[in-house]
């Protein structure tokens, strides 16, 4: 069974991923478009209510998409 929410590591990757949404000033569809995924796919695992999260792939797309490295989508210790 899946579970209905985030787990703390999916939590901290999905507010990372918000921060850096918010920091270059883009909507949910506009980063999504950068992505190649729709703004439901987008907003669905920016959701903490929601279970779905970003996967290794997609956390690595959205790091050379933006230019930054995929440690910064990672705690700097376990949670």
């Amino acid at each position: 069974m899946r579970p209905k929410e985030k787990t703390p590591i999916q939590l901290f990757v999905s507010k990372q991923v918000k921060t850096l949404r918010e920091e270059r000033g883009l909507t949910q569809e506009q980063f999504a478009e950068n992505i190649n995924r729709s703004r439901v796919f987008f907003a669905n695992r920016e959701n903490p209510h929601c279970a779905m999260s970003f996967n290794l792939e997609m956390i690595n797309t959205i790091a050379k998409t933006f230019n930054v490295s995929p440690k910064y989508f990672m705690p700097d210790e376990g949670l």
